[in-house]
């Protein structure tokens, strides 16, 4: 059998990477992209490596999987501490497991008597012989499983009504709130692809100048040139105009604010994030008080 390194390289760089990137969506590991990238190359030029430089061809190749499997979790995700390690491995061999099994399900459904020819008469070509056609469709239908699974916790979350502490950061004034964790609320500002926390006016109230409290109190803020007339200027780089759409209301508009820094206090830890923008909702969310803002599933570990 004809093995070319360079397919070998391509097909394992793009499993790779799409192992990573799902890895960090599940982990909410903020780390640039490039850092994951860089893991993908890695392995993918040390498993072609084993597979194609003859020397290495005797190496187990299950023991050379999760050695190139934890080469390519430190590079992309550098986790500190044995815990924070085990999780990023924990979840990279989920992902693995899913994008394989659904791979391998596939190569049998195509071609069974093929297939079983391969797996009993070696391994390793085996894994050589798995086209690039079912690399892409093995990861399409992986990431859909993935998704529906995501969906499902998430939900599960939501009939919880998890209820978080916030603190909002700007200058020299802080205030703090509870926030509801709503798997519904995907709102970002479309300028920084940031994520939206709604709050009640009255809650923020503080960090807005004179003139723009001035606008909601008057049910204005729906008026962009009052907006913009009424705002101060150093407040001015921190303002944000946020689209949105919701029942009865096809094209609305949120006001929002960009703050120095947020700490969302879930059940574990705290977590600070300073890519967060913050969405002025001028009305009460529940009758009671119970909460007073509302924050998306991805904000919270």
């Amino acid at each position: 059998m004809t093995l070319y390194a360079d397919v070998l390289f391509i097909i394992n760089f793009a499993m790779n990477a799409f192992v990573l990137y799902v890895t960090a969506r599940l982990l909410r590991n903020t780390r640039k992209r490039r850092w994951w990238v860089s893991g993908a190359g890695l392995m993918a030029f040390l498993y072609t490596l084993v597979l194609a430089v003859t020397p290495l061809r005797g190496v187990n190749l299950f023991i050379a999987q999760a050695v190139i499997l934890t080469a390519g979790v430190m590079i992309a995700f550098f986790p500190r501490g044995a815990q924070a390690i085990a999780k990023h491995m924990l979840a990279a061999y989920m992902v693995t497991f899913v994008v394989g099994g659904l791979g391998m399900a596939l190569f049998f459904l195509t071609d069974l008597p093929y297939a079983v020819h391969y797996i009993a008469g070696d391994l390793g070509v085996f894994s050589q012989s798995v086209s690039l056609w079912l690399v892409f469709a093995g990861t399409g239908l992986s990431y859909i499983l993935i998704k529906l699974g995501q969906y499902f916790i998430e939900r599960r979350n939501l009939k919880k009504q998890l209820l978080c502490p916030v603190q909002i950061f700007m200058d020299e004034t802080n205030v703090a709130f509870e926030a509801l964790v709503d798997t519904g609320h995907s709102l970002r500002e479309p300028l920084s692809n940031a994520p939206v926390i709604v709050a009640e006016f009255e809650r923020v109230k503080p960090f807005l100048p004179e003139g723009l409290q001035q606008i909601f109190y008057e049910k204005k803020e729906s008026n962009l040139t009052a907006l913009l007339l009424g705002q101060e200027n150093i407040f001015y780089t921190r303002l944000r105009m946020i689209p949105f759409t919701s029942i009865g209301r096809a094209n609305g508009m949120l006001v929002g604010f960009r703050p120095d820094k947020v700490i969302v206090q879930d059940e574990n830890e705290p977590h600070s994030r300073e890519d967060v923008i913050i969405g002025i909702y001028n009305d009460k969310f529940t009758r009671d008080g119970r909460y007073q803002g509302l924050l998306s599933a991805e904000l919270v570990n």
